[in-house]
């Protein structure tokens, strides 16, 4: 599953300095992404990231040795989300192995 939000960015910063990895597809596919259209970035311990409104995105994955990790998130006062399920939608999955 990936969304992105129209109206508004989002922000995760871990409240420890771990790294991570998120999930990104550039707004301008808008309603037509598609799986292949996704890319895996490693955050670095001790950065964040924030998602521009229009970008596609996933959660954050953290290694199982950070786990659980907690995140500050802020996001816009509008948060309209717009969804793509990519199982239902593709039959397909995202796999990213989190070698960090």
């Amino acid at each position: 599953m990936s969304d992105y939000h129209p109206d508004g960015g989002q922000l995760f910063w871990p409240l420890s300095p771990i790294p991570f990895v998120v999930n990104l597809g550039k707004a301008s596919y808008g309603d037509d992404v598609k799986p292949e259209n996704m890319q895996a970035f490693m955050i670095p311990a001790g950065k964040g990231v924030y998602f521009h409104p229009g970008t596609w995105h996933n959660g954050v994955y953290v290694r199982k040795e950070d786990s659980p990790a907690t995140f500050l998130t802020r996001q816009g006062r509008v948060h309209a989300r717009v969804s793509a399920s990519w199982a239902a939608e593709f039959n397909k999955i995202l796999r990213v192995p989190l070698y960090m």
